[in-house]
């Protein structure tokens, strides 16, 4: 039996909020870590005469998986404060990790799970199912993974909705208002394979307007 295709658009919107959430989450976390380890880093330079550097480099944050109150743990990372309250701070490299693996998981998904099932559903070859912010988020992947990051003058010029969000010949940096206005993108490119496959199209909203979606299904007796 062929799957409806809003059916499969709602599982897609459904994964995209499940990203949203697990990045708000991990936004937190980085704030988290990054407002608690400044304040151990200003307890511990507050002046005193027996200490001679007082620039911080001396302070350290360890890490492990196990619990740090027992003994024999193993530390599976040693590194100078003020790196790690970089690292944590708003854009910093652990948000960058997480929105480019986000980004990296939104295409992948999209590619190998729910282009497929939409071809099949609409009953036309895969090229036939085609989305602007899904091509550039395929860009991003490819740079991402084989270009470290650095987005080319070629790639960029490929990039139909968010060439206005990277520079040429410098490392991908994703703002958390950017990476909001992707997840937006991606809900507005999936009201409009509804509104396609419903045949509207002189609704009072239109998919450019829409900023979060939600699709409902009447319950079977």
């Amino acid at each position: 039996m062929t799957e409806a295709l809003d059916d499969i658009i709602r599982e897609y919107i459904d994964f995209v909020n499940r990203q949203v959430n697990v990045y708000m989450d991990a936004l937190a976390g980085f704030a988290g870590h990054y407002t608690r380890v400044e304040r151990q880093v200003h307890r511990i330079n507050r002046p005193v005469k027996s200490r001679i550097d007082n620039t911080g480099q001396r302070v350290v944050v360890c890490a492990s998986y196990e619990d740090p109150t027992k003994p024999d743990i193993i530390l599976n990372r040693i590194i100078r404060a003020n790196d790690y309250i970089a690292a944590n701070s708003q854009g910093g490299s652990n948000a960058q990790q997480h929105s480019q693996a986000v980004l990296v998981f939104l295409y992948t998904y999209w590619e190998d799970e729910i282009r497929p099932r939409l071809a099949a559903s609409k009953g036309v070859e895969l090229p036939k199912i085609r989305s602007d912010i899904m091509g550039d988020l395929r860009i991003l992947r490819n740079v991402i993974l084989h270009s470290k990051g650095i987005i080319r003058l070629d790639k960029h010029n490929d990039l139909k909705k968010l060439s206005d969000m990277f520079v040429v010949d410098q490392p991908i940096h994703i703002s958390y208002e950017n990476m909001h206005q992707i997840f937006v993108l991606i809900k507005q490119d999936c009201a409009r394979m509804l509104y396609e496959w419903l045949g509207v199209k002189d609704a009072p909203t239109q998919p450019d307007d829409i900023v979060d979606i939600a699709i409902q299904k009447n319950q079977k007796e």
